[in-house]
């Protein structure tokens, strides 16, 4: 299932009760699909508040799961022993679980847990229970992992946990993961990378250990690239610069990336654009056209639309398409602009059928 088709359908998922339990290779974004819903659920269920509990499964012991064991003596009952509160009884806005109307408590990295700690948490998920403790009303708990093949820790799966979850395989996605960079503010060249080049982004476990390249590991590279551009004016293409990404996604990925970067440099100028939009010239090549797309959908604004769309309308339709649909996810209000909805009504027909491909 696709990321987008998880999302869509979470809140359906939640309000059922069952727990849901993500499984894919590394770095796929399963993590930022699941926190994100909380806010999704606030706005399927109006007037409610939702909660959110991240436990990482690698760092998770039996302490952590039930809290200490304190013995405790009432007047007239004897003495007699109770869990206390765990830590993660609290959201990380700091509030007990009990001040929601419900919420998720996400394990991820569940496939990484001994066993003890699978069997508990297994039979929270079922009954909501662990140790002397029960969850709240609208809790709920969901967990995320890796599979056995992605040499990541992974220990023994255990079958009658797997028949108290459902579990959903996350498939690679090149339109979630545009959607989410552009709405996360990825810089062009790497949302025109990511495009040109799924077989790199979405490269496979490598036969020899050593970094490769996956959507989070590129999304990092990307942040650390913008703070340092924010330091020097640009993004550093020096040779330092390059061993260090080659680092977290691999040299033969850093060496597409950073070619990327350079074509970059050579690209029209937005400000050259906004004075002449059926003067200045167009890249011929393909990759330099997506780039171009990707970078005025990072800085068009409603005022700017009619000139941008102008300039754009002189690339191939694709490209025009792949330029609204990464302005729109990141800034919505777009569409609300003349020049926008005047495009699109007369694209309208394109669109559908880009959409229905899913490019």
């Amino acid at each position: 299932m696709k990321l987008s088709d998880i999302t869509s359908r979470a809140p359906g998922w939640y309000a059922s009760g069952k727990c849901i339990y993500l499984k894919s290779a590394p770095g796929r974004g399963k993590t930022e699909t699941v926190t994100s819903v909380p806010k999704l659920l606030e706005k399927r269920f109006s007037g409610k508040r939702f909660g959110l509990v991240v436990i990482n499964g690698g760092c998770f012991t039996l302490t952590n799961a039930t809290g200490y064991l304190w013995p405790e003596e009432r007047e007239g009952e004897g003495r007699y022993s109770q869990f206390t509160r765990p830590d993660w009884w609290i959201t990380s806005e700091g509030y007990p679980l009990e001040s929601y109307d419900g919420g998720i408590i996400f394990i991820d990295e569940w496939d990484k847990m001994d066993i003890e700690s699978k069997k508990i948490t297994g039979e929270a998920a079922l009954s909501g229970r662990l140790a002397s403790h029960k969850l709240p009303p609208g809790w709920v708990v969901w967990g995320a992992g890796n599979r056995s093949q992605d040499r990541s820790g992974s220990t023994k799966e255990l079958d009658h946990l797997i028949n108290r979850r459902r579990e959903i395989e996350v498939q690679d996605d090149m339109v979630s993961l545009l959607e989410w960079g552009a709405r996360n503010r990825l810089m062009p060249e790497t949302l025109t990378f990511i495009e040109a080049n799924p077989q790199v982004v979405f490269e496979p476990l490598p036969e020899k250990q050593g970094p490769w390249c996956t959507p989070r590991g590129i999304a990092s590279v990307d942040k650390y690239l913008q703070l340092m551009a924010e330091e020097r004016g640009a993004v550093p293409t020096d040779a330092l610069t390059i061993e260090e990404v080659s680092g977290d996604i691999g040299p033969g990925a850093a060496a597409q990336y950073f070619a990327m970067i350079r074509l970059g440099m050579e690209m029209p100028k937005y400000e050259d654009i906004m004075k002449n939009p059926a003067g200045v010239k167009v890249p011929a090549k393909i990759d330099a056209q997506m780039l171009v797309s990707h970078s005025l959908a990072a800085r068009v604004s409603s005022e700017d639309a009619g000139k941008v769309l102008q300039y754009v309308d002189r690339m191939p339709k694709e490209f025009a398409v792949t330029f609204a649909r990464s302005a729109t996810q990141r800034d919505p209000g777009l569409v609300n602009s003349k020049a926008f909805m005047m495009w699109v009504g007369a694209n309208s027909s394109l669109i559908a059928l880009m959409n229905r491909l899913g490019k």
